[in-house]
């Protein structure tokens, strides 16, 4: 007997680190290594635990555990969490049921027929694979997120099935002579209906994780259909206002004839006004391509504004192999964080009497040997010396600063998308009250 539990055990490893990855797949675990080899425990529980209709003292602290273990031991919202760990604990307990009451039997366990814990053991084996396999296939983008109301649908669509198998299990009725003719003469207990219904479960689990994966392609589908909305738009406006810079310089004609025909004491104040406007002397080409000529006209007017000046340095010889809508947000979100972060830290500056030399944004852009780079450094609220880097790229954004975060925090999401469109690279700086932000892509496009 000891030779056969000990099999089991060994068997019962590998079923739980392919359910741990697969759950991982869908959710992310702690970093932490007690709470790893705690999730590492209730899997190795949840994958070996043996259930037989009407024993009710397995199936409920194992249930139980599990979505307790998810809980504490993953990171997302509350709702994520229960939904996931209802899923893969509903699964995997309406596999072993099915396992361990129509596959083997209860009488699989006598000591005449050793080859079933074989049996039983390998076909965890192959499931749990299958969980993972599955997962690894299909499995959204890291980080993916979905709203709170699809959350609480999917694990309202999750009770039907849950309610079979455990009611199947709990309400079984077996008195002493119906165990002594199963264990001892053979009777088979488990009628078909029975094993319908928990198949039926089982693929209903397994539809409900394929329709998160769904769930969270669509919503990044939507997502990404409103970022091109929002640049889209953004980017005409950009180009409106550009037009209306050019045309005033353009316009530098009429103002000298109305000059030449006003009286000597009114041509001061008309003169004033026309020096006061900055979109007379900025510059409007910074480089070989014109959507960025346009952004930075624009931005840089809005600057002058603040009162923050823009350093910049730009070797674009020709027109960028990008699309002008993801060129224009990349540009304008990167200086527009800038912008922000300057005008909150612009108080703390003036108080450690610094002047309004930290109120300065430097762009640095190149676009040489079939890469496009695109760096911006800003002052930020705060003095911190220790240097943090957040690599962007896997969708680890940082937390907004701002208290409404669902609406903000955009500008990095739109960005991050466009980054990862032409398969590029973003990442965020900070040290000693300065944020860097830098992103490269290749310029063979999408």
């Amino acid at each position: 007997m000891l030779a056969y539990t000990l099999i089991r055990v060994i068997f019962n490893i590998p079923c739980a680190l392919f359910l741990q990855s697969a759950v991982g797949k869908l959710i992310t675990l702690s970093e932490n290594r007690l709470k790893q080899l705690w999730m590492f425990s209730s899997c190795f529980l949840l994958a070996g635990m043996i259930i037989f209709l009407g024993d009710f003292g397995n199936i409920l602290p194992t249930f139980f555990f599990f979505l307790l273990t998810v809980c504490f031991t993953c990171e997302g919202s509350f709702m994520k969490k229960t939904a996931i760990g209802l899923l893969f604990s509903s699964t995997v307990l309406a596999f072993s049921v099915l396992r361990d009451n129509c596959l083997l039997n209860l009488n699989t366990f006598c000591y005449d027929r050793p080859y079933a814990i074989i049996v039983s053991s390998f076909s965890s084996i192959l499931f749990t694979l299958f969980l993972f396999l599955g997962t690894r296939i299909i499995a959204p983008e890291k980080n993916y997120e979905l709203s709170d109301n699809m959350w609480k649908l999917l694990i309202l669509l999750t009770v039907p099935p849950l309610g079979i198998v455990l009611s199947l299990v709990l309400l079984y009725d077996i008195d002493f002579w119906d165990a002594y003719s199963i264990l001892y003469a053979g009777a088979n207990y488990f009628h078909r209906e029975y094993m319908a219904l928990l198949i039926i479960s089982l693929f209903s689990f397994i539809g409900l994780l394929w329709a998160i994966v769904v769930l969270s392609r669509q919503q990044k589908l939507e997502q990404q259909n409103t970022f091109a909305n929002i640049n889209h738009n953004y980017y005409e406006a950009m180009e409106q206002h550009y037009f209306e810079i050019r045309r005033l310089k353009h316009d530098m004609a009429n103002h000298l004839q109305v000059l030449s025909a006003l009286p000597a004491q009114e041509q001061q104040a008309y003169l004033d006004s026309l020096t006061q406007n900055t979109a007379l002397t900025q510059t409007l080409h910074y480089c070989g391509d014109a959507t960025v000529n346009a952004v930075l006209a624009v931005k840089e007017n809005q600057m002058n504004r603040y009162g923050i000046r823009l350093v910049y340095s730009i070797d674009i010889p020709e027109e960028l192999p990008f699309e002008q809508t993801d060129l224009c947000a990349l540009f304008a979100n990167a200086l527009d964080n800038a912008m922000e972060a300057c005008r909150q830290s612009g108080e703390e500056s003036r108080e450690r009497s610094s002047g309004e030399e930290n109120r300065a944004i430097t762009l640095e852009s190149r676009a040489q040997k079939g890469l496009f780079c695109l760096n911006v450094r800003n002052p930020i609220a705060g003095t911190g010396q220790e240097i943090q880097y957040h690599s962007l790229t896997d969708g680890s954004l940082p937390a907004s600063s701002k208290q409404d975060r669902r609406t903000h925090g955009l500008g990095l999401k739109s960005m991050l998308e466009i980054v990862r469109k032409y398969r590029g690279e973003m990442e965020l700086k900070t040290e000693n009250g300065m944020a860097e932000l830098f992103l490269y892509m290749p310029m063979y496009g999408k």
